[in-house]
């Protein structure tokens, strides 16, 4: 089965019963009425309830992408770093796919999800956003260039050994449109 990843604010109905639908937020602002299994009702209402300090839900969807299959809570500190990751995934989902089994991930939400990123100083005045991988690398997220990402529009997601030097993988996407990626899928 295919899985959709979605990084999203979550309305549910007052007195949500788990059998009407809920309203779903991305990043950018798409807006979608979704059903949800009965095994990822209760991750769904703690998730939403997470909300009111900031955090967001990272979303699991079936074939049709309208029926969450499983919920993790994204805290609020990494809800930046999540949602480039997501649109990462939008903009080559076989390359992300990947580079998640070479890191021994069944795929791309696997390996991504909870990430915890941190601003690291790369040298020479650069910064990015970097998380630790189980095996050893790290991924990192900068604007595209030398500095922190900013936007969804313009950013690095890379994957190297732990002191950054050696990248295994890479993908940028500039103006929303990916224009670099390496190894190419």
């Amino acid at each position: 089965m295919k899985r959709t990843l979605i990084t999203a604010a979550l309305t549910l109905p007052a007195h949500w019963d788990g059998v009407r639908t809920v309203h779903v937020t991305t990043p950018d602002e798409v807006e979608a009425m979704m059903t949800v299994a009965p095994d990822a009702q209760a991750d769904l209402r703690a998730a939403a309830y997470g909300q009111k300090f900031g955090d967001r839900a990272t979303l699991y969807t079936d074939e049709t992408g309208l029926h969450i299959v499983a919920v993790r809570r994204v805290p609020a500190a990494q809800v930046q770093a999540q949602a480039l990751l997501a649109e990462a995934y939008r903009a080559s989902p076989e390359a992300c796919d990947a580079v998640a089994r070479r890191e021994g991930a069944q795929d791309w939400a696997d390996l991504t999800h909870g990430l915890e990123f941190a601003p690291q100083d790369t040298g020479g005045g650069c910064a990015a956003l970097v998380a630790p991988l189980p095996n050893g690398h790290a991924m990192s997220l900068t604007n595209g260039d030398s500095r922190l990402p900013e936007t969804l529009q313009d950013f690095y997601v890379g994957v190297a050994d732990e002191s950054i030097a050696e990248e295994t993988f890479y993908l940028f996407v500039r103006g929303g449109q990916l224009t670099e990626l390496f190894p190419a899928a």
